[in-house]
């Protein structure tokens, strides 16, 4: 037997213990962590450009970049200071572009760009990685953006939204070429985990497959929620003590995001959202509803922005992990008195995790769970609330445990040579 032939043979043989050890650092698979909406850091500059609406608000042109969220509650006293957050914080749409931007003379950005260090609550599960070997910018790394924009469909501008995707993909790309080129472990939360599943249906397939070992959802809303229906109709104070309803209005309304927040008709259907002035408004009603609430100027991007992306939800073709908080009352119904949508609503509440409810939360097993070739695997955890799974104790424990099973570098099955993380099955279309 010649030697060629015979040290095939051997490898043959051998390749079972040829196995990478899921315990070895060095056989990590990449972390990419995409945070929810205000969970990273936000500064901006003023350029002479800026028109402050008091005096106070122009104190800080041409001086350089500041923070501008997380806010500082102690200055946040100042009713002044109020003023300016919420001027320097909006967004414009701009009809005539099809595009949303700052306010003119305000620039931004999303500081710590591939690094863990611009995020906003992520610490506890950063440090249970970086405690089995992952490092900051060299295995573990995260992908801040401007929590106040999101991405438009095929045919609408979205500027900041397409810098954002371009550098996710780039970073994603980055990633794996630092670590043998093993493909990442994409951890999306919240808001991220919509941006995360859009940036994945816009990538080629093969690219999907390529970069992409496995998505862990941790609180996806795929389908949008009901207090986000709310939100446009009493607005947001993002923190301010006795901010007034002009501002919380502004602050509600003028950021791209929000429209993103609306309950899909695919998900909710004819599910009684909001009740005022003796009208029922569902997520088929949203057109109207914004009318009703002095927001016309949002219709045209909600019809031709938003709706568009979220008519169905395609499955993305890579291995998923959905994590979800159940049992945890959450508001389902906004029914307004008669002061319309001036006063306070009483709330009917169902089951979600606090801010989701339950039908969004579920949309990804619902759609997913048949379809062939696609991997799902859905953990519910009960008593768990939307902003508290790196908080809780077994929740953080669920969220590592994910990562790092999806980490475990693939092993060469000795008959197929097909390639199966260790310890999981070859699944088609099955939640586990």
């Amino acid at each position: 037997m010649d030697l060629s032939r015979l040290v095939a043979l051997l490898l043959v043989a051998l390749r079972p213990l040829l196995c990478h050890s899921a315990g070895d650092a060095k056989s990590l698979h990449p972390v990419v962590l995409v945070p929810g909406y205000a969970a990273n850091q936000l500064e901006a500059q003023l350029t002479s450009a800026y028109e402050p609406p008091t005096p106070v608000c122009g104190a800080r042109k041409g001086k350089g970049w500041f923070r501008l969220w997380p806010i500082n509650h102690t200055a946040m006293d100042d009713p002044h200071q109020a003023t300016c957050f919420t001027d320097q914080m909006s967004v414009v749409y701009d009809a005539v572009a099809d595009d949303y931007g700052n306010a003119a003379g305000v620039v931004t950005r999303a500081p710590f760009f591939a690094s863990t260090r611009g995020l906003i609550g992520w610490g506890p599960l950063v440090r249970q990685l970086e405690a089995v070997g992952y490092r900051d910018g060299a295995s573990l790394f995260g992908a801040p953006y401007d929590f106040r924009y999101s991405v438009a469909p095929s045919g609408h501008p979205s500027a900041e939204g397409a810098r954002y995707f371009a550098a996710l993909a780039r970073l994603i790309e980055r990633a794996s070429s630092l670590n043998e080129d093993l493909p990442v472990v994409l951890v999306p939360h919240s808001l991220g985990c919509a941006l995360a599943y859009q940036f994945l249906l816009g990538q080629p397939l093969a690219w999907r497959r390529r970069y992409v070992k496995r998505v862990v959802f941790v609180a996806a809303a795929l389908g949008g929620f009901a207090e986000g229906m709310d939100i446009l109709a009493a607005g947001m104070d993002l923190g301010l003590p006795n901010l007034a309803r002009p501002s919380r209005i502004r602050l509600g309304r003028s950021q791209q995001s929000a429209l993103w927040r609306l309950p899909t008709p695919m998900v909710f259907g004819d599910r009684p959202l909001v009740v005022a002035n003796n009208t029922t408004y569902t997520a088929n009603d949203i057109v109207e509803f914004l009318e009703a609430i002095g927001f016309p100027e949002g219709v045209r991007p909600y019809v031709t922005r938003v709706l568009p992306m979220w008519e169905a939800l395609p499955e993305p073709m890579v291995p998923v992990t959905s994590i979800i908080g159940v049992g945890v009352s959450t508001p389902e119904t906004f029914v307004y008195g008669e002061e319309g949508f001036v006063g306070a609503p009483e709330v009917v509440y169902g089951d979600g995790d606090g801010d989701i409810n339950m039908v969004s939360l579920e949309a990804i097993e619902k759609e997913w769970s048949g379809v062939e070739g696609q991997v799902l695997k859905v953990l519910r955890l009960p008593g768990v609330h939307h902003s508290d799974f790196f908080s809780v104790g077994f929740a953080l424990k669920k969220v590592v445990d994910e990562i790092l099973n999806a980490s475990r570098t693939a092993k060469l099955c000795p008959k197929t040579d097909m390639q199966v993380p260790v310890g999981e099955k070859i699944l088609k279309g099955q939640v586990l």
